[in-house]
């Protein structure tokens, strides 16, 4: 398996030398967090073996949220709090998708865009829902930022998983399959996103509205719904987008002959497993695509399931004959084991992070 920190090691040197313009702060802070991922740069921890007598030394993970590497625990956590939150109704994933005339836009003021895009998906949500046509009721939902498809290109675009209950005032709503021909209108709410991210943008970032082109407007919106059963299934779908990066290292096979690396990949339409070769300055460039600006949330609770709302979210699972929600404990850390012989080590010692120029910078020297 080839190490994404090795690639960045040769080849970043070489796509800083190719950039055409300055490179923004966070893709040097995420190339930074890769080169220094379970490095003594990091500090870590000493461990001895009592049953074969020898010290083993584990330097602690940057978890960086682009880091090929890191996210596969805190993916776990997610996942488990989530799935205790489920509730005995029908769930169904919502996904709406920015147009390609959108995206270089989008590319280069994540900041601005990104949280527009949030702000008209989950309002056409809850306008929707509140119709008594289809749930009539306040709605609880998560809605997820996802930015890539399997071949690391760009391609944004935002789930939603929203329980088939809605919340008033006066009563609770519940809404089942069988009472309904379809969850919410797929063209209705292609619609009504265009319309309301064309509100936005140019109420708010008149400057970037002028530079988007007509025909996006007059286009037809992608979005999707789709009923998952029980929703656990996508709650683990979706926390691969939440704590994980564009790819893991997983993917990467390796270099062929002519020097490319080689990105393993699953075709979306067949399903069938495939290769392709990129340039290692390429893969570089696709990967920095996905590095949001720091203090961009990718996950965002409205409804009832948001944070504020826990008292509702009390009502709701008792008029479902549920017990009183409790925040479910943490998923227990695995025991440290001997690579050698399997038994359980024993943490002696903490090493202290080196300090040290950044070693983004020191290897373009």
């Amino acid at each position: 398996m080839l190490k994404f920190a090795e690639v960045l090691q040769t080849w970043w040197p070489r796509y800083v030398e190719a950039a055409r313009g300055p490179i923004p702060a966070r893709h040097w802070h995420a190339v930074e967090a890769v080169l220094s991922c379970r490095t003594p740069r990091r500090g870590g921890k000493v461990a001895y073996c009592s049953k074969c007598e020898q010290s083993h030394f584990f330097y602690h993970a940057c978890n960086h949220r682009a880091c090929p590497a890191c996210g596969a625990r805190d993916q776990q956590q997610w996942a488990h709090r989530q799935e205790a939150r489920i509730l005995p109704v029908p769930y169904y994933l919502v996904t709406f998708t920015v147009p390609e005339s959108l995206r270089s836009l989008f590319q280069h003021y994540p900041t601005e865009l990104y949280p527009l895009f949030f702000q008209a998906t989950s309002k056409v949500v809850k306008d929707l829902c509140a119709n008594p046509k289809f749930l009539g009721g306040d709605p609880g939902f998560i809605s997820v930022l996802h930015s890539w498809t399997r071949r690391m290109l760009l391609h944004p675009h935002i789930h939603m998983l929203i329980p088939a209950v809605g919340w008033s005032d006066d009563a609770l709503q519940p809404v089942h399959p069988p009472e309904l021909e379809f969850f919410l209108p797929v063209k209705a709410l292609s619609a009504r996103v265009s319309h309301c991210m064309h509100r936005l943008l140019k109420s708010q970032l008149p400057a970037l509205f002028a530079q988007v082109p007509a025909d996006c407007w007059r286009a037809e919106w992608v979005s999707d719904v789709r009923h998952v059963g029980s929703g656990r299934k996508a709650v683990r779908y979706l926390a691969a987008y939440v704590k994980k990066s564009a790819f893991t290292e997983q993917r990467l096979l390796g270099y062929d002959e002519q020097g490319r690396i080689r990105l393993a990949y699953q075709d979306r339409e067949t399903g069938c497993h495939r290769v392709e070769a990129l340039e290692p300055l390429e893969l570089i460039r696709r990967w920095l695509l996905h590095v949001l600006p720091k203090g961009l949330m990718r996950v965002r609770h409205y409804g009832w399931l948001s944070a504020a709302s826990h008292r509702t979210f009390g009502r709701i699972r008792f008029f479902l004959g549920l017990k009183p929600w409790r925040a479910p404990e943490s998923l227990p850390e695995q025991p440290l084991c001997c690579a050698h012989c399997g038994h359980e080590l024993t943490l002696f010692a903490n090493l202290q992070p080196m300090r040290g120029p950044p070693l983004a910078r020191t290897i373009l020297r």
